[in-house]
């Protein structure tokens, strides 16, 4: 089970990794994160130091609340835009939340509500609704953002490429109250 912090709240991808320029350019703080990817305040610096944790760009000290780079993160800042791009796509069929959502929708051709997500996530963390389907926009803004899914009449469908995707070990299928 993840933790509600491993469910990014922070909307747009490409400022998640602006993180990893940031430190690379000596802002280490969530202040300083912030300010650096665009007028952001301290919070919101928070949330995107996360969202790039989450997609193993950085980590995040204990004590002292400071990041700094991964292996991952450090090759990324010098990676051009499109090598970026493949680099965050890789991610997010990689990594929890974003991998079991892209599981469930690759399941489910007839693709996924808001609320659908919302639910994948609610059994990933410990989330009320309200803040599964905030963090469930979040998710569906990255997939949309990078690539890997579209919109389409209010559902979410899958048009990345036909890669495996491997489901978290501890859970094999996902289920949905709406039984999908």
């Amino acid at each position: 089970m993840l933790t509600t912090v491993d469910i990014p709240q922070a909307d747009v991808l490409w400022d998640v990794a602006r993180v990893a320029e940031a430190i690379a350019r000596g802002r280490v703080t969530a202040s300083e994160i912030g300010e650096y990817i665009g007028a952001k305040g301290q919070r919101q610096g928070l949330y995107y130091m996360q969202a790039a944790r989450i997609i193993g760009l950085i980590e995040i000290g204990e004590q002292t609340e400071t990041a700094q780079l991964t292996k991952f993160g450090l090759a990324f800042t010098r990676y051009n835009r499109a090598d970026q791009r493949a680099a965050l796509r890789r991610q997010l069929l990689r990594y929890e939340p974003t991998r079991s959502v892209i599981a469930a929708l690759r399941d489910h051709p007839e693709g996924l509500s808001r609320a659908d997500v919302a639910r994948i996530l609610q059994q990933l963390a410990p989330l009320a609704e309200s803040t599964a389907l905030r963090r469930a926009a979040t998710v569906t803004s990255w997939l949309t953002e990078i690539g890997l899914a579209d919109w389409r009449e209010d559902r979410l469908y899958y048009c990345g490429p036909a890669l495996p995707v491997q489901r978290s070990p501890a859970r094999n299928t996902l289920s949905f109250a709406t039984g999908l």
